[in-house]
């Protein structure tokens, strides 16, 4: 009777935590314009969001401006997307929108269900592990009992920038300063701007925004990619199964532009599901450090988790982060597009 009792009080408790989290709906469009291919032949990639325990997507329209398209899955990690392709090409600009109404959930430690967290404990191309991570984890005392050491550590060894020129924001105060030394191998601010810049002309990885987990240990300036990557590399070198989550913020209001993308992480407790961490927002706001671990707002739509996206037809090999359109044309990368978000609240 004691245990009937002590079970009834503890579905309450849960219930009335589950509850108590906020939510959010609105409406998202996600909008390309393509620009003549001249009759080359040309194919397009978009990521598409899916129901799941902490959000819920309806009313899914896919506007193709006349090209053919399919709805396909990504297999490894449960994604989906679409491909849009035409043999003959386009000869006249092309626009291109996906729009859908979402749900989403503020929620804390989740049980996801046709999740195996056994695959989420080796390495990707740009989240290695092992013993270079190994050395870090020694030398700084984290363990696997401790996951909010690993958090704390990532949170307090990286910085939040994105400099791509000296009159660029992040390269000045409040982000990056003249006197600071950044990451395991303490550059200097100018050093992460070269970086960037050989990076961009070599069409290199070792810089901010690619999520290269070795970038974010030595140099420790970055984006959500760069923080999330590293903890990841950390958990899982401590058998700790840790994701990747990419999709984009929503902001306050009550409809707008959405700038760009954003992303985060969850790690796997037996027992106990997956807790959700954002950790460049904690550092970006160091108030909600002890919110933003263990828990993640509303404000948000999940697009596609994992990394190394093997996707139909396309050329380029394994695609590293997948959120923006993918082009190509003729088999070949192409930028020529543009691209804007919105939202709506519902």
């Amino acid at each position: 009777m004691r245990k009937l009792l002590f079970f009834i009080i503890t579905v309450i408790l849960l219930n009335g935590c589950t509850e108590s989290m906020s939510s959010r709906k609105f409406s998202f469009t996600y909008s390309v314009e393509l620009e003549s291919s001249q009759g080359r032949k040309i194919e397009v990639w978009l990521p598409v969001p899916v129901t799941n325990e902490v959000q819920t997507i309806s009313n899914l329209v896919i506007e193709s401006d006349g090209l053919p398209y399919e709805l396909k899955d990504e297999k490894d990690h449960g994604n989906k997307y679409v491909y849009i392709y035409s043999k003959d090409g386009i000869n006249s600009d092309k626009n291109i929108k996906m729009s859908f109404d979402v749900k989403r959930l503020e929620h804390q430690n989740v049980n996801y269900e046709n999740v195996n967290p056994l695959n989420y404990l080796s390495a990707s191309s740009l989240v290695p592990v092992g013993k270079y991570f190994s050395k870090t984890i020694e030398d700084n005392g984290l363990n696997n009992n401790d996951i909010e050491g690993i958090y704390e550590y990532v949170l307090e060894g990286m910085h939040y920038g994105k400099p791509k020129s000296v009159d660029n924001i992040y390269y000045n105060d409040p982000w990056l300063s003249a006197k600071g030394k950044y990451g395991n191998k303490e550059v200097s601010r100018d050093q992460v701007l070269a970086l960037y810049q050989v990076a961009k002309q070599t069409k290199g990885n070792y810089t901010f925004g690619n999520g290269n987990s070795y970038y974010a240990c030595d140099i420790g300036v970055g984006n959500c990619t760069d923080y999330h990557s590293y903890f990841m590399s950390l958990s899982r070198t401590l058998k700790i199964p840790a994701r990747f989550h990419m999709g984009f913020p929503i902001p306050n209001g009550e409809e707008g532009v959405v700038k760009g993308y954003h992303c985060w992480a969850d790690y796997y407790v037996d027992g106990n599901g997956w807790y959700p961490v954002d950790i460049s927002e904690a550092d970006k706001d160091k108030s909600k450090k002890d919110y933003f671990f263990g828990t993640v707002d509303e404000s948000r739509v999940e697009m596609m988790k994992g990394r190394d996206f093997v996707l139909e037809g396309y050329n380029s090999g394994k695609v590293n982060l997948f959120i923006y359109p993918l082009l190509e044309i003729n088999d070949k990368d192409s930028i020529k597009f543009s691209k804007s978000f919105s939202y709506k609240n519902l």
